[in-house]
């Protein structure tokens, strides 16, 4: 009994999906456009996902994530692979993501914040989480990078201080105090939600 042939291509594409970032870095590197396109399937939703919840705005975080992903395509014969590719990656856009909102006001002010009520309110679960944008908004761009890092993206400590640049130790520091500011703000903006009921 004859073997069915085995399509290159998807031979090729199976490699892909199984390769370390590493490899593919070194790929992009050597010009293999392909290896790039893997990347950018594994890590754009991370990305837009990061944009989204630093800038609030959908429009922002897709320029930030294309923006991103340029840069890197750009910088990758140059990247040494001292830190993983993801915490490049992310440090890239949290950058980019500090500086357009250095460029901006603020989303919305504390006061206008607040949680849904009446008969028409969504679920408990769907106003949480409205609550939760609305203090991550809040909060300032610097200590929402290291809490979204953390809280979101899952990353180490020593990770995230390569992502944003700065020791380990400010990383402590902010994460201490994004997590006591958002547990202020919620209770304040949950309060003042239901003081209003």
């Amino acid at each position: 009994m004859e073997k069915a042939a085995v399509s290159p291509t998807l031979v090729g594409e199976r490699r892909l999906r199984l390769a370390k970032d590493s490899d593919l870095v070194s790929a992009c590197a050597a010009g293999a456009p392909e290896a790039f396109r893997e990347l950018l399937a594994r890590y754009r939703r991370s990305a837009l996902t990061l944009a989204y919840q630093m800038l609030g705005n959908a429009e922002d975080a897709e320029d930030v994530a294309q923006e991103a992903f340029v840069r890197v395509f750009q910088a990758i014969p140059r990247f040494r692979q001292e830190a993983a590719f993801p915490t490049w990656l992310y440090r890239i856009v949290t950058n980019l993501c500090l500086g357009r909102r250095r460029k901006q006001r603020p989303l919305v002010a504390l006061e206008t914040l607040r949680e849904p009520t009446g008969p028409d309110s969504p679920s408990q679960q769907v106003a949480e989480g409205l609550l939760a944008r609305q203090v991550l908004t809040a909060l300032p761009p610097h200590l929402r990078a290291v809490l979204l890092l953390r809280e979101q993206e899952g990353l180490s400590y020593r990770d995230i201080a390569g992502a944003l640049g700065v020791p380990v130790g400010t990383v402590r520091s902010r994460l201490s105090k994004a997590r006591a500011s958002f547990r202020r703000l919620w209770a304040e903006l949950s309060e003042s939600g239901e003081g209003k009921q």
